[in-house]
């Protein structure tokens, strides 16, 4: 069912004081999904505190899963009890399940952890809440300060960031780093 695209039509139809265009075949055929969200916040709560603000240009969803394909990444996440802002991300794209609360972000992703500023870099990244893991399988650059961490062959890590395994590790500026770091 395309009815969230036909409803978006109305919409702006409506607001640009027009009677609304009914639409055609080919419209709804074109569609790269079953429904179709542009401009789509998501925020979500745990007993009434803010977890995460999911922000998306476009969202590609299709009536027998409950994966979103997201276009334009903006997404904030906050710590459940405190409700503090704890890290930043921005990607071109990504996939979103909506059971799992897993997601996958592809495309100049970057990370910005705010509890020690860390900033990774990388084209995918992959995040499963329920393992409580986030890591990537290609390359990754990883900025604390002045140091700089290449791991050229991605990195794992639990999702609170305080055991980070970089995967051909490379360093630069700032002392040495032990191994497994």
């Amino acid at each position: 069912m395309r009815r969230y695209a036909w409803i978006g039509m109305l919409a702006t139809a409506a607001a640009c004081n027009a009677p609304p265009a009914e639409p055609t075949v080919e419209q709804f055929r074109d569609l790269p999904a079953d429904q179709v969200m542009y401009g789509m916040a998501f925020h979500s709560l745990t007993e009434g505190i803010r977890t995460a603000t999911l922000h998306s240009d476009t969202a590609y969803m299709f009536a027998d899963s409950s994966v979103m394909h997201l276009r334009s990444v903006n997404l904030d996440l906050y710590d459940a009890t405190t409700g503090r802002q704890t890290a930043h991300l921005t990607s071109v794209a990504g996939v979103y399940d909506s059971e799992t609360k897993a997601m996958t972000a592809r495309g100049n992703v970057v990370l910005i952890v705010t509890k020690d500023g860390m900033r990774l870099e990388t084209e995918e990244l992959h995040y499963d809440p329920q393992a409580h893991r986030v890591w990537s399988d290609v390359y990754t650059k990883r900025t604390e300060g002045s140091r700089v961490f290449e791991a050229l062959g991605g990195f794992d890590s639990d999702d609170e960031f305080n055991n980070i395994r970089m995967k051909g590790l490379r360093t630069s500026g700032g002392p040495p780093v032990e191994p497994g770091s």
